[in-house]
């Protein structure tokens, strides 16, 4: 748990990374969501753990005679990941528009990095992570594979 401040439109505010955990919580995309932005050492970035609701993507495996008359190859699997990465995409972009509204803070970003994929596309992991300061995409999106990669690896497997 971090408490972060930044100055909105209206003043200074401080957030609980406890209370955006909540909120995050009660939205129906995910199954799982956990503050771990006490692993990082970044100021006013926080950092949530986050599992994919399993209902968001539906994968059945084709039958027998499914896969005679069509080939089933690596393409269509990478188009699974990409509408998937494209659905948590839209999911962040949603959550930072809200929050931009609700804190009245412009320069709040949000970006996701996937860590985790099972065969089936229900178990879907990833990494979220929200700046409330003036930073650049790219070190953002650098900053969240880091930790991604991290979760992957299980070193912060203390966290969860």
């Amino acid at each position: 748990m971090v408490d972060i401040t930044f100055v909105n439109k209206a003043g200074e505010m401080t957030l609980n990374s406890s209370k955006i955990e909540d909120i995050l919580k009660m939205m129906a995309d995910f199954e799982y969501v956990k503050d771990i932005t006490d692993s990082i050492k970044q100021n006013n970035i926080m950092v949530f753990d986050c599992k994919l609701d399993k209902s968001a993507f539906k994968y059945e495996e084709p039958d027998g005679e499914f896969y005679d008359d069509i080939e089933v190859d690596e393409d269509y699997f990478q188009v699974m990941f990409e509408d998937i990465k494209e659905y948590i995409k839209d999911v962040c972009d949603h959550i930072e528009d809200d929050f931009r509204e609700e804190y009245k803070y412009d320069s709040i970003r949000v970006h996701s990095e996937i860590y985790n994929l099972d065969e089936t596309f229900t178990e879907v992991s990833f990494v979220m992570s929200i700046s409330f300061k003036d930073i650049k995409r790219l070190e953002l999106m650098d900053l969240t594979k880091l930790v991604a990669k991290r979760q992957l690896e299980g070193s912060s497997k203390y966290f969860n």
